[in-house]
């Protein structure tokens, strides 16, 4: 099976050439060593490139019986030396690692291409699914105007360290993998993560994400990129979905968010608002409620710069700031303040709405949420007993009208 060096650099960024013609001959040992299980890979991986990461795959079978084809290859540059992309098409201080394995259910991640290298002491790493390096929906893939669905996730250096720990402890294991379920929910429990969706390269988007954190926007993942929550000991870029149309990746990207980063949902997630169609419509919804001119229609591609200067409008007209600091602190006055909330909650404070409940029902309802799905998804947040008359008395204004209606 042949490796395509042009799929990689579209997904990723060029290499040595040398690179190239060593993986090439991993792939050739694997098929040796393993014959008919990269096929095995290339099918599986044919039936998960129409779904969100998080829809489990499954074969047929007692799942205790069943396993899956495995093969995670990574290109590790010197981590003493300090890179930039531009620079790696001429590096040859690299390693490359290969590892075959048939994983059950409860162990398999997919097939993946990780690179590696550091920058600015932060260890950077871009993945790609093997599977479109081995030719899966090549010419969608390569077709310009194509949307790519991506992923961000950022590690404190503390937390980097825990994790090359647990698993430096599970490669010194004789039984293999068995503690590895328990990294990666380590892994998820204690990273920042952010999901987007562009019809550009994964690249000029991030570049768009960080002129925008240093020009002071106020969006959760630009605030991450400014260490503002935690420093960056790794960040990891993930091109999870390629070669899809507008439709497939705001379809894709509506159910990815809201399983793994939507901010209210997940207080690591870096997502602050649904993805997807119900993310257009919270951002045009929020627009129309706070009095923001559009200039036109938006896109999957322009919709979070949009949200930006909302975010920026709604904040500057409640708070004649955007400091996120001094807003805080303005809400908390705010919320102390609100005779009705304060004299309520010192008689019966577990039948009313928190902050990040009122927060977050208002943002689901502008995306089109039923009132019965925000409902569940707010008892989920707080041990609340709420019931849907407070709900949809929220939803009316008819209750918390003193608390601004921002995104932060």
């Amino acid at each position: 099976m042949k490796f395509n060096p042009t799929v990689f650099e579209r997904l990723l960024f060029p290499l040595n050439k040398r690179v190239y013609r060593q993986l090439q001959d991993a792939l050739d040992e694997v098929d040796r060593k393993h014959p008919g299980q990269l096929q095995r890979i290339l099918a599986d991986f044919s039936e998960a490139a129409g779904k969100d990461t998080q829809t489990a795959q499954w074969r047929p079978g007692r799942a205790d019986e069943v396993t899956y084809p495995s093969l995670d290859i990574a290109i590790r540059f010197d981590p003493a030396a300090d890179l930039k992309i531009s620079m790696l098409h001429k590096s040859i201080g690299y390693e490359i690692a290969v590892c075959f394995e048939e994983r059950p259910p409860s162990q398999f991640k997919g097939s993946h291409l990780t690179v590696g290298f550091n920058r600015n002491k932060a260890l950077n790493a871009f993945i790609v699914p093997l599977g479109y390096l081995l030719g899966f929906n090549e010419q969608a893939v390569l077709r310009d105007g194509s949307y790519q669905l991506y992923s961000h996730t950022i590690l404190s250096p503390d937390s980097q360290a825990a994790i090359t720990r647990r698993i430096e402890a599970i490669e010194g294991e004789e039984s293999g993998n068995d503690n590895l379920p328990s990294t990666q929910r380590y892994y998820q429990s204690n990273s920042l993560v952010y999901v987007g969706i562009t019809k550009r390269t994964w690249q000029e988007r991030y570049r768009q994400h960080c002129r925008d954190s240093e020009r002071g926007s106020n969006l959760r993942f630009h605030r991450a990129l400014r260490g503002e929550f935690c420093p960056i000991g790794c960040i990891e870029h993930i091109v999870e979905r390629a070669g899809l149309t507008e439709k497939q990746a705001l379809e894709i990207e509506e159910k990815e968010v809201e399983k793994r980063s939507l901010h209210s949902l997940y207080p690591n997630g870096l997502n602050m608002i649904p993805g997807g169609y119900a993310g257009l419509k919270c951002v045009h919804e929020y627009a129309i409620r706070t009095g923001y001119t559009t200039n036109g229609e938006f896109t999957a591609d322009t919709v979070e710069s949009v949200l930006a200067e909302v975010q920026k409008h709604t904040l500057t007209r409640h708070f004649e700031t955007v400091d996120i600091q001094r807003i805080n602190a303005e809400i908390a006055r705010l919320w102390a303040e609100d005779i009705n909330f304060r004299i309520n909650a010192t008689t019966n404070h577990h039948n009313r709405f928190s902050y990040r409940q009122i927060q977050a029902a208002r943002i689901w309802h502008a995306c089109g949420w039923s009132h019965q799905k925000i409902l569940e998804n707010l008892k989920k947040m707080d041990s609340k007993d709420i019931c849907m008359e407070q709900l949809e008395r929220l939803l009316k204004g008819e209750t918390y009208a003193s608390i601004p209606d921002v995104l932060i």
